[in-house]
């Protein structure tokens, strides 16, 4: 009796297994045909979208009129009309407007943490409102697209994030032979300037004060005249996207060499304090000029020491500050950054962890970590390209140039007993500072 019930609970045991295995193959199948479904889907709209653009392009073809540029989000596009429809077959503004692609466009910033923007919604704008000249599209340029989407590859995959599918680079952007336009130029202050600026020798300097865009075009003209001993590089962007445009004079710009000390100056990190974004401009023209007419204490400078200038860290400031104005802005307008961050205030406060560490024996204050709560805090994009800027060159000495009072400020600025502001808190340094201040 009990080996017939244990060969029927056997035979039930298998039916069930039999029953479960079944249903098993079955939801692969159904995993597996949801899976063709949606990847023919996929193909499907990847087609629809290949034929669109080509019946779009056809109608550009064909058609002859440009009309002014009328999409919010592409206002400061370089450029003032577009065609319809554009190079997403939308045959209007208000189509465009309610599309997923604008509507992306907008969050894009938000999402990636101001990573990578205006670049992206500019990159986005040349696609959903496109050039028109002479009532024809101009693509915008494929190696502009490319060169972005690498250097964004970061920000996307900190998301888990793919690359938005209207901008894809063969598909929406031309080559330079087809004729295309670098809808990043306005930008980047992108500006030609006569070859014979280049070559000429003077140290006569106009003073004036420059935009972004002219700052750039100066920067650009000293570094090519003097292009054995300067050069031109970017350590990052402001939060509105400008390059953080720094200008290098050395023997051998680009690398460091050994025993010769790095040496910066910074300004503009205040954008309505602008004396000092003047100054290092000027400076590094007085530096390319001099060097090139044989000035032995300029050449000597140069030569045994690399000197980074960096004439604005705050470009967004200086920017809004300028529009207004001098006798409107006040003190405040354009003193902080696009986020409303005042970058004087926006380092890690190293002084006390000095304090800290000096009360622990055997303690080193030489190479101070950064607390972990200040990263808790918002930390503007410019703070955050200065701070990588000091651990990819080791700089001996540097100073940031300020306006608005005649004082000269070293470590430490926190007093040792933060309740006594009078009380005296000398640095290591200290028979150095008084020193170099006057210097």
């Amino acid at each position: 009796m009990q080996n017939a019930e244990r060969v029927q609970i056997q035979r039930e045991h298998e039916a069930l297994e039999k029953q479960r295995a079944s249903l098993l193959w079955k939801e692969r199948e159904m995993i597996d045909m949801e899976a063709q479904e949606w990847v023919a889907a996929m193909e499907l709209q990847r087609e629809l979208t290949i034929q669109a653009a080509m019946r779009s392009d056809r109608r550009r073809n064909t058609s002859t009129k440009c009309v002014d540029i009328s999409l919010g989000s592409c206002s400061d596009v370089p450029y003032s009309q577009t065609i319809f429809p554009n190079l997403l077959d939308q045959k209007s503004r208000e189509v465009i407007e309610y599309s997923p692609e604008y509507i992306l466009m907008g969050v894009l910033h938000n999402l990636l943490q101001g990573e990578c923007n205006p670049d992206l919604r500019l990159l986005g704008c040349s696609v959903v409102a496109p050039k028109c000249e002479g009532g024809k599209v101009i693509k915008p340029c494929r190696h502009r697209c490319e060169a972005l989407k690498k250097n964004c590859f970061p920000a996307f995959d900190a998301i888990d994030m793919a690359w938005p599918y209207f901008l894809d680079c063969d598909r929406f952007f031309g080559s330079d032979i087809e004729g295309c336009f670098d809808p990043l130029a306005k930008l980047r202050g992108e500006t030609d300037f006569p070859e014979d600026v280049l070559t000429e020798l003077s140290t006569s300097i106009q003073f004036i004060h420059h935009s972004y865009s002219q700052m750039v075009r100066e920067l650009k003209k000293t570094a090519s005249r003097c292009g054995h001993i300067a050069q031109l590089y970017s350590i990052g962007r402001s939060f509105e996207g400008k390059d953080l445009l720094v200008i290098e004079f050395s023997t051998s710009p680009g690398s460091h060499e050994l025993f010769k000390p790095e040496f910066k100056y910074i300004g503009n990190m205040h954008g309505n304090e602008v004396v000092g974004k003047e100054l290092l401009i000027y400076l590094a023209q007085y530096l390319c000029s001099e060097y090139l007419l044989g000035n032995p204490r300029i050449q000597r400078l140069i030569n045994n020491t690399r000197i980074h200038l960096f004439p604005s860290m705050n470009p967004d400031g200086y920017e809004l500050a300028a529009e207004e104005g001098a006798g409107y802005n006040g003190w405040i307008n354009g003193r902080q950054t696009a986020q409303n961050l005042d970058l004087n205030r926006n380092f890690p406060d190293l002084t006390a962890e000095a304090y800290r560490l000096a009360k622990i024996r055997g303690a080193r204050t030489d190479h101070l970590p950064i607390p972990e709560s200040y990263w808790w805090g918002k930390v503007a994009p410019e703070t955050k390209a200065v701070m990588k800027w000091l651990k990819s060159i080791p700089f001996v000495l540097s100073a940031s140039l300020h306006g608005g009072d005649l004082v000269v400020s070293y470590p430490y600025d926190y007093s040792r007993h933060p309740l006594e502001e009078k009380m005296f808190s000398p640095t290591p340094d200290e028979k150095v500072m008084p020193n170099c201040t006057v210097t």
